[in-house]
């Protein structure tokens, strides 16, 4: 299952290019088609490729084996896949809060991304 879940839309959504995954212009409405038209222009032509190595460093001393975590799934990513996201936040044991969006929600539902945050902080304060 998790194989199958792995799989991206790559062939119309990205391209690799010198060991890079770049997003192609019509792309965005796949990454972040919540978003006004505008709003997705701005995103596509100010975003940035990630590291080549995005995947293969080695990382110690993993933060959510012995910190709380808290993690938004957007339930309409055509990015990630949901059921993705929710098999790596119940791995990590986080809290889940769930919304209908695309793979970005800190646009486009900055409300409720603000409320998981106060929510995760206020949690971590009682503690």
């Amino acid at each position: 299952m998790l194989r199958n879940l792995l799989r991206w839309r790559a062939d119309f959504v990205f391209r690799l290019l010198d060991g890079r995954v770049w997003m192609k212009p019509d792309g965005i409405a796949t990454f972040a088609g919540d978003l006004p038209e505008q709003e997705q222009k701005v995103v596509w032509a100010t975003h940035a490729a990630p590291a080549a190595d995005l995947f293969t460093p080695k990382v110690e001393g993993t933060a959510w084996k012995s910190k709380p975590s808290w993690y938004i799934v957007a339930n309409k990513d055509r990015t990630v896949q949901p059921e993705l996201q929710r098999f790596v936040a119940k791995r990590m044991g986080a809290t889940i809060f769930e919304t209908d969006s695309s793979h970005v929600p800190m646009l486009s539902q900055p409300g409720f991304v603000l409320d998981v945050i106060d929510k995760a902080a206020k949690a971590v304060q009682n503690a």
